[in-house]
């Protein structure tokens, strides 16, 4: 074998290398595409702690992640610092986890008032399910058409961050109506910032 043959093996090895990693990350990029139910959830988590539950755009975002979100639950809203998505137990059509997060607080938005919670680990249960995608059972399997995860049962109460609920009892105070209301809403800033 002549030297020029070598070089052309070689660069034939390189080629077929290169086109097997481009196969690869290409693969890799789509398999990322699709998110699995933890991810469904943990996606929920991160728009709820920055209180996209408390906006109507955000509210749609939080919706189209849940079978039947029902209408928004505005009437109390926990303050919590973190929160652990657990891996899930797999369970006959559905994936089963909790969610831990500290409670801090709560706030209760008509009055703009705060209460301070004993800062304990709490859990929340969710069930995701695989939602049929649209044409699936006409003439195509559930497996070929996969649809997308949701999460079962009602959109719980809003969970914020500390810096989220700071901003939120910002806006509070901003359109508080009255005397009482305003200075509920700066001793809740107050506590909110002992909290930090």
């Amino acid at each position: 074998m002549s030297v020029g043959d070598v070089q052309r093996v070689h660069r034939s090895c390189v080629w077929i290398l290169a086109g097997t990693g481009l196969l690869v990350v290409a693969g890799g990029q789509l398999f990322s595409q699709a998110s699995s139910a933890r991810d469904v959830l943990k996606r929920f988590c991160d728009l709820d702690a920055r209180g996209e539950q408390l906006t109507p755009d955000g509210w749609q975002k939080v919706a189209a992640l849940f079978v039947a979100p029902a209408s928004p639950r505005r009437d109390k809203v926990l303050v919590v610092k973190d929160f652990v998505v657990s891996l899930p137990a797999v369970e006959k059509g559905r994936d089963d986890f909790y969610v831990e997060y500290i409670q801090l607080g709560l706030i209760e938005p008509s009055q703009a008032r705060f209460s301070a919670l004993p800062p304990v680990k709490v859990r929340a249960g969710f069930s995701v399910v695989r939602e049929p995608a649209p044409g699936a059972g006409r003439g195509t399997t559930e497996a070929e058409k996969p649809g997308e995860w949701r999460i079962t049962g009602p959109v719980p109460a809003p969970h914020l961050t500390v810096d989220t609920a700071t901003r939120y009892a910002s806006e509070l105070r901003a359109n508080a109506r009255d005397a009482a209301t305003r200075n509920n809403a700066d001793q809740m800033l107050a506590a909110l910032k002992r909290l930090r």
